[in-house]
């Protein structure tokens, strides 16, 4: 260990994310293979956002790209807002890289027109990113699903916090069903279930009851939805894009759906004040005007041209529609005065916005999907909800549920969830949390018989992410000494039993402009974070660790396989010596040879 150059760092996880709980002391075993000992700091969600954003809290946090459709646009935007961990993690870049500058690349490339302009800016992007070794991709993650095999027809999702159940039927039973949903932790709470905001509103919930113009589609194809048309224009040095909207649509309540309401919710949603909590969403950067034509027709002008513009409008928040009947003065409420923002929602670092604007919220959560809201029970405290129901919206005008109602449960353990599905009283439990990796695979392939286990595509990315501004983690070197000594092979295949895969890159290869070969690896090599961090020899520990010696598995195998092989030719040596004494040479001519 004195061999090493010793370091303490403070590592950031959720307490509620059983993912990196399984593999936490894993990460800190391989890092004291190299000298680094790890000082975790399990923290509920309040806590865990305020360290994001502290950049004096952590060393290394666990976090998780966007997935699709919000890699890697809407993702990387991001970096430039300080609501999340990555704007404090690139503060300090290698020379001539500057956070302005990357900043202004991850904008100046969304609003290219050129495809090969396009794919050329991100890819240098990705690039520059990859070399500061400020992340550390650890596995792709595969959204799981289990339910009762009496339910048939369920599609795995191709959206990063969906959980979508209007496909699902019923094959026998009850039309009554329950489910655990799950985006990372054991559900808690549904929240206000308002469209316009983040946490604590679930986004499952948001997109069960909530639709926006269009929808994110298989390979990302967009989709109609609320708008079952659209046309592009250039106008000026923006665009123009003009939505034909469905016809014959009605709020969970009766309330049409026309171009009112919809520039009702631009209003309130991309006010001067309310838009700056959604900095991250080039949308509302980049949107200068959205005006009717007539009932049915809605035209959105931006100021220039902004590639993602249709894909962020697939995106479950902060763009859906609310009935203009749950704002706090119907179509009159002003974006300022009676904004549908609700009080004290604006999360950590965005009080101020209060100060200009008044929150009125929704009065009940109320939009256009293929859900409504029925009712909820919660504890005493109101932070956990006990259930949650919901029921199939018979006015759809798309696919509707197989099921008249569904009841979301709290449960307090993952085993709690998986004796509920056992004993038939939970139908599903959808998504990362419920059900660990392990829980997941048993069910799979021992309880086939009762439950259909299915896997989404690997949607994101689960990430280590570097605070390059606190030492010793401002040393690119022990960045790099960090992230070849986690060996993620192992603790994929024992925490996960397979499901996931290790990966080397920040973001996954299916996103649009992400299929990039990026060099070095950043995969698991111990004597590269041995030279990286322990210059002056190898670490005892490691090899002890594995090997019970003073060297590493590998070594030991090659130095018996070399001890071998030298006694064998000793002995060959040996042999042909005392043959050719005694007149039998070991090789001799046969007939017919030459001599």
């Amino acid at each position: 260990m004195s061999k090493c150059n010793a370091a303490e760092l403070d590592f950031i996880v959720r307490d509620d994310d059983p993912e990196m709980q399984a593999v936490e002391d894993d990460i800190r075993r391989n890092l004291a293979d190299i000298g680094i000992t790890i000082k975790t700091h399990f923290l509920n969600e309040t806590e865990y956002r305020a360290a994001e954003l502290d950049g004096n809290a952590y060393h290394m946090l666990f976090t998780r790209t966007w997935g699709a459709p919000y890699d890697p646009h809407s993702y990387m935007a991001s970096w430039a807002v300080p609501s999340h961990v990555e704007y404090s993690s690139i503060g300090a870049l290698t020379p001539p890289l500057t956070r302005e500058s990357l900043v202004a690349s991850i904008e100046a490339v969304q609003t290219e027109i050129s495809e090969q302009k396009i794919q050329e800016g991100w890819r240098s992007i990705l690039e520059d990113v990859h070399k500061e070794s400020l992340f550390l991709p650890l596995w792709g993650t595969r959204i799981p699903y289990v339910l009762n095999r009496r339910l048939i027809g369920f599609s795995p999702s191709n959206q990063a916090y969906s959980i979508p159940v209007n496909s699902i039927q019923v094959a026998s039973g009850s039309e009554v069903v329950t489910i655990s949903p799950g985006v990372g932790s054991l559900f808690q709470s549904s929240g206000p279930i308002n469209p316009h905001q983040y946490s604590p509103n679930a986004l499952w919930a948001q997109d069960w009851i909530y639709e926006g113009l269009v929808n994110y589609g298989q390979d990302g194809v967009i989709e109609p939805a609320l708008a079952t048309s659209w046309n592009t224009v250039s106008a000026g040095n923006g665009q123009k894009v003009t939505f034909q909207l469905r016809e014959g649509v009605a709020f969970h309540d009766g309330t049409p759906w026309n171009c009112s309401a919809a520039v009702l919710n631009f209003d309130h949603v991309l006010s001067d004040t309310v838009k700056q909590r959604h900095q991250w969403f080039g949308t509302g950067k980049h949107l200068k005007s959205w005006t009717c034509i007539g009932e049915y027709e809605l035209v959105l002008e931006t100021s220039d041209r902004f590639y993602p513009l249709l894909q962020e409008l697939t995106y479950i928040r902060p763009l859906r529609f609310a009935s203009p009947s749950a704002f706090a003065m119907g179509l009159d409420s002003h974006p300022d005065l009676h904004n549908s923002c609700e009080p004290g929602n604006f999360g950590s670092g965005w009080e101020y916005l209060e100060d200009e604007v008044d929150c009125m919220g929704l009065s009940a959560p109320i939009g256009t999907g293929p859900l409504k809201f029925v009712s909820r029970l919660s504890n005493e405290d109101g932070t956990i909800d006990n259930e949650v129901v919901f029921e199939r919206n018979d006015n759809y005008w798309g696919q509707k549920p197989g099921f008249k109602t569904i009841t979301v449960l709290h449960y307090d353990s993952q085993e709690d969830v998986e004796s509920a599905l056992k004993s038939g009283e939970l139908d599903m439990a959808l998504g990362i949390g419920p059900l660990s990796a392990k829980q997941v695979q048993e069910l799979k392939f021992f309880h086939s018989d009762q439950f259909d286990v299915r896997h989404s595509d690997v949607i994101q990315h689960a990430l280590l992410v570097f605070n390059g501004n606190r030492p010793p983690m401002d040393n690119i070197s022990v960045r790099r000494a960090v992230i070849h000594a986690v060996d993620k092979a192992y603790f994929l295949e024992n925490e996960f039993m397979g499901l996931e895969q290790p990966v080397t890159q920040l973001l996954p290869m299916t996103a649009p402009y992400c299929n990039v070969d990026l060099s070095p690896k950043w995969g698991y090599d111990l004597e590269k974070a041995t030279l990286l961090n322990c210059p002056n020899g190898i670490n005892v520990n490691s090899a002890e660790s594995r090997s019970g010696g003073d060297l590493s598995g590998g070594a030991i195998a090659g130095i018996i396989i070399a001890s071998v092989v030298g006694v064998a030719l000793i002995g060959l040596v040996a042999r042909m010596i005392y043959g050719e004494k005694h007149g039998k040479p070991l090789f001799h001519p046969s007939k017919g040879e030459v001599s």
